[in-house]
């Protein structure tokens, strides 16, 4: 497991989790409709600029340390803080589309244990253009 930069702001940096090689979040936003990735890249543009958004509608913590990104079209991306070792950065661990409660308690779950191996671990980062991934 290791992360990759997805982008550096003046208030935080985002960066996503890549899981036996899978860059699951990349290739969630780029499977989305182009209106939902422009949602997406609006709210993390506004991370990067603003840091989290403090509005409920767009972000908010689920338990267990785990934070619910949301757009109104129905996108969820599941993160965490950094910690310590990555002060001011979000942790992007996967996403999905607006679920049921269940859905959301086992995306949850999900999440909890990636949070738990990542911080557990030696943080690796690599760049996903001199991986050749996208």
């Amino acid at each position: 497991m290791y992360i990759t930069k997805l982008g550096s702001g003046k208030s935080f940096d985002l960066y996503a989790l890549v899981v036996n090689e899978e860059h699951q979040v990349q290739e969630y936003i780029l499977s989305l409709e182009d209106k939902d990735q422009t949602q997406v890249f609006a709210l993390f543009n506004f991370i990067l600029e603003k840091g989290p958004p403090h509005n409920i509608q767009k972000f908010r913590n689920i338990g267990n340390e785990i934070y619910e990104l949301k757009t109104w079209r129905g996108v969820r991306l599941l993160s965490f803080f950094g910690g310590s070792s990555l002060p001011r950065s979000l942790i992007l661990a996967h996403g999905f589309f607006k679920p049921g409660n269940k859905e959301l308690a086992r995306a949850k779950k999900k999440a909890v244990k990636l949070r738990k191996e990542f911080l557990g671990s030696p943080i690796i980062i690599k760049d996903p253009i001199s991986e050749g991934k996208p």
